[in-house]
């Protein structure tokens, strides 16, 4: 029942961050997919010129479904690790007091990332399908250029096309830096915001209020993103290709290319917005994730009350 309600948070949580996060995704996005600089305010500009006002929330609907399962995905995973991790340990319950406590967070937080990876892969395909339309970066002109047009794309349309062109395996274009990037910081993720949350007063303290909570989620989701912009860059402009004449063989290829074009900072194109984006939604995740666990678990005792 104790990894039912980690799901069951996990689930609503995600919800909560797509919802407050996706414009900002949409803009972050459209930075990556340039090889030159590109503004906040200009790609807004770009954005709305080119699909209108709604133009920021295109490709929300398959992240706003996929979101639960997600982060239910990470957090179940996660929470079911860490207690095997402190039960080899020999401890029987998971307390920032026990041996070895860091070590099993950031062990199970990566496991828990590459397990969402599976369903994150395909999500953010199609997200980033519909947010950029038809065609993507050519290795000289980028998003910004006319090689991608105006294309009003359905979610099921966009299912179709990827199917018809590559069958199973095109949802799974960009896996490998996914992997990489959900794993290393859903291990980061869970540490710093442990951390920040117990440990934020100087000092242990093993029963944190909402306050200490709401930074470290915040905190967390800056910290956390620090060391996988690359790869999410990386994975952005590999989903973005054209399947038909696509520009990167391989993430290899890629970071070649975007180095040769863009330096190293082309690794962290849109990392400011990525910063911005991050603290009101894993703000938000976090107190979704914590409000729905502590929901569950005074319904769990209201029921038990009553059968007593």
């Amino acid at each position: 029942m104790e990894n039912f309600r980690h799901f069951i948070a996990g689930w609503g949580a995600g919800i909560f961050g797509v919802l407050i996060g996706h414009p900002m995704d949409t803009i972050k996005t459209h930075q990556q997919m340039c090889n030159h600089k590109l503004s906040t305010k200009d790609a807004v500009k770009l954005i709305i010129k080119r699909d209108g006002k709604l133009g920021l929330y295109k490709g929300m609907l398959f992240p706003l479904v996929c979101s639960g399962c997600l982060n239910s995905i990470y957090f179940g995973v996660y929470d079911i690790f860490l207690r095997h991790l402190q039960s080899l340990r020999g401890n029987s319950k998971v307390l920032p007091t026990n041996t070895g406590w860091l070590q099993d967070l950031f062990i199970a937080g990566i496991i828990g990332g590459t397990a969402q990876a599976l369903i994150t892969c395909p999500s953010e395909l199609i997200k980033i399908k519909m947010q950029v339309g038809k065609g993507i970066a050519d290795n000289d002109k980028g998003l910004c250029k006319s090689k991608v047009t105006r294309r009003n794309l359905s979610t099921f349309r966009v299912l179709v096309d990827i199917y018809r062109q590559n069958g199973i395996r095109g949802f799974f274009v960009g896996f490998v830096p996914t992997v990489w990037r959900d794993a290393l910081g859903g291990g980061a993720y869970i540490l710093s915001y442990q951390c920040t949350r117990h440990y934020m007063h100087g000092e242990l303290n093993p029963s944190p209020g909402l306050f200490e909570t709401l930074v470290a989620g915040g905190l967390a989701g800056i910290v956390s993103w620090i060391p996988v912009t690359p790869f999410d860059t990386i994975k952005s402009r590999m989903q973005a290709d054209d399947f038909r004449n696509p520009t990167y063989k391989g993430m290899i290829d890629c970071s070649m290319i975007l180095y040769r074009h863009a330096s190293y900072h082309g690794f962290f194109k849109g990392f400011c917005m990525i910063t911005v984006r991050s603290i009101p939604v894993n703000v938000s995740i976090i107190y979704g994730y914590e409000l729905i666990l502590w929901l569950c678990k005074h319904f769990d005792k209201s029921a038990n009350m009553k059968r007593a």
